[in-house]
């Protein structure tokens, strides 16, 4: 019997990508094993065969997040279904508005017969539901007429609502984090434009409001030097530092595993 499960993202939530997300599951598993823990990975229908200790989740789908809500109050499910949920655009925006994080001026609006939202651009406009599932999910837009136009070539493909986020000039970095424990950052400069904690503070926060454990995203440094996190999403490939972040992810593994069996002894 398996130690664990580790589900994989479905290929329609990872084009182009899913040897990539695969990736970081397989190496983890890797990871785990060095620990002595067996992970068996598989789509969400290897929890009909086996009752884990944890689940780790990169799946999407609606149909799987159901199966996870029915194991998450019993065992620890990385990411919970509700924090995937939380990444969905829409979601997402909901929960970091009001909350002290740097976040850009966004506006949730429907697709289909919408005004030009002239007032709008410059915007980055964003599909509503789930992450970017192709080039044009997410587009800049210089101009209404451009707003315009995208938010109609949504409605034509069925997405019913769109999120206008208000353009941050700066220097974007790539981020990735797993719990309070592990956290790396990349830009195409020679160095990063601020400080690592300024970085640490805006990623975190954001993760931490979506209740994610596994995480990545997208920041903006301002010219001024602050951190606004613009983009945030659950169990990301780990491309630029997989093998760091697999021992991450082990490690957080073992330490909710090792909360986990220190509660059950207290309630005894």
């Amino acid at each position: 019997m398996a130690d664990l499960v580790g589900v994989f993202r479905e290929p329609e939530f990872s084009p182009g990508r899913v040897s990539d997300d695969a990736a970081i599951l397989e190496r983890t598993a890797e990871a785990l094993a060095e620990r002595g823990l067996h992970m068996q990975l598989g789509t969400i229908d290897a929890l009909a065969a086996t009752t884990p200790r944890a689940v780790l989740a990169m799946c999407q789908s609606d149909t799987a997040l159901a199966t996870l809500d029915r194991y998450t109050p019993h065992l620890p499910v990385i990411n919970t279904p509700d924090a995937i949920r939380n990444c969905h655009r829409v979601a997402t925006i909901e929960r970091l508005r009001g909350a002290s994080i740097p976040f850009p001026p966004t506006s949730i609006v429907a697709t289909e017969a919408n005004p030009a939202h002239s007032d709008s651009a410059p915007c980055w406009i964003k599909r509503g539901d789930v992450h970017a599932m192709e080039a044009d999910d997410v587009t800049f837009a210089a101009d209404a007429e451009t707003v315009a136009t995208t938010l109609e070539a949504f409605a034509a493909r069925g997405i019913s609502r769109a999120v206008l986020q208000a353009h941050v000039p700066g220097v974007v970095l790539k981020f990735y984090g797993v719990g309070s424990a592990f956290f790396r950052c990349y830009t195409d400069e020679p160095e990063p434009p601020t400080a690592i904690e300024t970085l640490w503070n805006a990623a975190h926060a954001g993760a931490t409001r979506l209740g994610l454990e596994v995480w990545g995203g997208d920041v903006v440094v301002t010219p001024e030097g602050e951190a606004v996190l613009i983009d945030i999403n659950d169990w990301p490939s780990f491309a630029r530092c997989r093998n760091e972040a697999a021992e991450a992810i082990a490690d957080h593994v073992c330490d909710r595993l090792d909360t986990t069996r220190d509660e059950a002894r207290f309630r005894a």
